[in-house]
């Protein structure tokens, strides 16, 4: 997947280099007239969804859709939730190619609530793909409102950068937008740190793991990403 904002809906007029992300992200996705993701699933999410059983599964940031799509063609119950208006008619979109039932809504995930009120806060899975915090948030309140969507018995799935991609300078500079105030390079034991410090319900951890993978850049060079992966479970 994806790179996405975080989904916590705040105006920051008055913080000089910070903008606002719900316009920032959505200029992002509008200014190409093509999709800006290659349309493949995370691998890190493919290894480890493939080894559960399919439920009722929440993709916050789901930009584009490829995971949502992905997961949807694998038996799971699917909802992207993104900042982005274009992302989100483009996740269509491609859910409708791939002739799959999916869930999208441009929501933010601090307010947002399912209409089903069967589904508030009961997804057997949750995941989030390089979420971004946008400040003066706290990536601990990101998490916090992230797994408020988990069911009791269900997982929280993050997929974070490592260390940061070679070419993230240049592109803050090219969209000016600030975004070196959301780059954060995270671990996967002390985004769990966070989550158990401000959630108020009880978690394991399944997995905290960082892996390699083999990318190409946005100048179509080959290079070498480090991923952080948690997969926590509520009990």
């Amino acid at each position: 997947m994806t790179a996405t904002s975080s989904h916590n809906d705040h105006s920051h007029a008055d913080n000089s280099g910070v903008p606002d992300s719900v316009a920032a992200w959505e200029e992002r996705y509008a200014d190409s007239d093509d999709a800006i993701w290659s349309g493949n699933p995370n691998e890190s999410l493919v290894a480890i969804v493939s080894e559960m059983t399919a439920g009722r599964v929440l993709d916050v940031g789901c930009g584009e859709g490829a995971d949502v799509v992905w997961m949807a063609e694998n038996g799971w119950d699917a909802t992207g939730i993104d900042l982005s208006t274009t992302a989100i008619d483009r996740a269509r979109r491609a859910a409708e190619s791939r002739g799959v039932s999916a869930e999208f809504a441009v929501a933010d995930v601090s307010t947002w609530e399912p209409e089903d009120d069967n589904r508030r806060g009961g997804f057997d899975l949750v995941t989030g793909s390089f979420l971004h915090t946008r400040l003066p948030d706290t990536r601990e309140e990101l998490l916090t409102r992230v797994a408020a969507h988990v069911a009791p018995g269900g997982a929280l799935l993050l997929v974070s950068h490592a260390t940061m991609p070679p070419w993230a300078a240049e592109h803050n500079e090219k969209f000016d937008h600030g975004m070196e105030h959301h780059h954060e390079p995270v671990s996967p034991n002390g985004d769990f740190a966070l989550l158990i410090g401000a959630s108020p319900d009880r978690w394991e951890i399944e997995l905290a793991d960082t892996r390699t993978r083999q990318v190409t850049s946005p100048s179509g060079e080959p290079a070498e990403l480090e991923d952080a992966i948690l997969l926590a479970r509520r009990v």
